[in-house]
């Protein structure tokens, strides 16, 4: 009886270890739940097929192909057309481009994806509107006479127009026009030549500076002392350096978050009335959305627009094509333009499969607005 009540515990004893085993075993191969769900889906996938998927430099089965993407590579979306008939994508090498959406799984809603083809209008010059093209042909001619140089424009503003990435490029042909080549000329007009010394690209701006606001710029406390007089302001001391035909102009991403509407508006009336008054075309921007600033944004944008009205004056319509760019073309900080992947040289590349960051769009819409100001004058 002894043995067998023995017999019976060591049995007993191998089942319980063998279950114990057995748990192990399945414990360590079978993957938490938690485990599958931390990997993140992706945008979209390209569907299986017998060949690589092309990436074009276009929405179009004419354009350019970049390059080949594997089946089953999984993508960014970066924006569509309008009929969602082509994506923009981001491989993850960082190869940027567009693909026909049938041949990629989706997995969300392109309603909620930002269509980045509206620039596609921009492959046309603009043209202004008559009463103000005849202002600025009348302030070219006034500047003219005041010995202003008819090939140099200035750059005024904040931290966003002081960036190396703001037109800089254009200063050294380090840049590729796409589908803009008719801009060109205005590119020639403003560079240095064997006729003349000056190369408004690369001017680094008295008028110009980091964490500016329209107060700044209309303040002597702000100028450099080695070039500038003790009361000139800091855009007076640049227009009397300089003599620019021209000023680019854009303040605001400061100002929303320091000044009211009123004194911003007020304060560039003062910076336009002063470039009439020397002869200098203003040329005036909207300004790109500020995180946490969105409706002090479209309030002092409704403001640029009234001040550029009452004074017959361009108007660049930067803020605007903003828009419609991923994350409305703002770096991760939410305040400056975001960069282009191949950086200082890619801000000035204007082909389409880099038309979605916000320094790139800063400069195709400035050379834009400043070959429309030239046409007039040169009408």
């Amino acid at each position: 009886m002894g043995e067998g009540r023995d017999h019976t515990l060591i049995i007993s004893r191998m089942k319980h270890t063998l279950l114990l085993l057995l748990s192990l075993v399945f414990c360590l191969t079978i993957t938490p739940i938690g485990a599958q769900d931390s990997a993140p889906t992706p945008d979209a996938t390209v569907i299986p097929m017998d060949t690589r998927l092309r990436l074009r430099d276009a929405p179009s089965f004419d354009s350019e192909t970049l390059d080949g993407i594997e089946p089953g590579t999984e993508l960014t979306l970066i924006g569509r057309t309008v009929d969602a008939n082509w994506l923009h994508i981001r491989t993850p090498d960082g190869m940027v481009g567009w693909v026909s959406a049938p041949f990629v799984s989706v997995n969300v809603d392109l309603a909620d994806v930002s269509v980045t083809t509206d620039l596609t209008a921009l492959t046309h010059p603009l043209q202004l509107a008559e009463n103000v093209a005849e202002n600025v042909r009348a302030i070219f001619e006034h500047g003219q006479a005041l010995g202003n140089r008819a090939d140099v424009f200035s750059k005024v503003g904040d931290s966003i127009t002081v960036a190396p990435h703001m037109l800089t490029p254009f200063s050294d042909t380090a840049y590729n026009l796409g589908d803009y080549q008719y801009l060109e000329g205005i590119i020639e007009r403003f560079s240095e030549t064997p006729a003349r010394e000056a190369n408004s690209f690369a001017n680094v701006s008295m008028a110009a500076g980091v964490g500016w606001t329209t107060d700044a710029v209309l303040k002597s406390k702000f100028t450099d002392p080695d070039y500038c007089e003790p009361e000139e302001s800091a855009l007076d001391c640049e227009y009397r350096l300089v003599k620019p035909a021209f000023a680019l102009i854009m303040f605001g991403t400061n100002d929303v978050a320091h000044l009211s509407l009123e004194t911003y508006a007020y304060n560039m009336g003062r910076i336009v009335k002063a470039s009439i008054e020397q002869g200098v075309i203003p040329i005036i921007s909207t300004i790109p959305v500020r995180v946490g600033y969105e409706e002090q944004t479209a309030a002092f944008n409704e403001g640029v627009v009234k001040v550029a009205r009452r004074y017959s004056i361009p108007l660049w319509e930067y803020g605007a094509a903003m828009q419609g760019l991923p994350e409305h073309g703002l770096a991760p900080d939410g305040v400056h333009p975001s960069i282009a992947p191949n950086g200082y040289k890619g801000s000035a590349d204007f082909r389409a499969s880099n038309l979605y960051s916000g320094y790139v769009i800063r400069n195709l819409t400035a050379l834009q607005i400043l070959d429309a100001v030239v046409m007039a004058v040169s009408d």
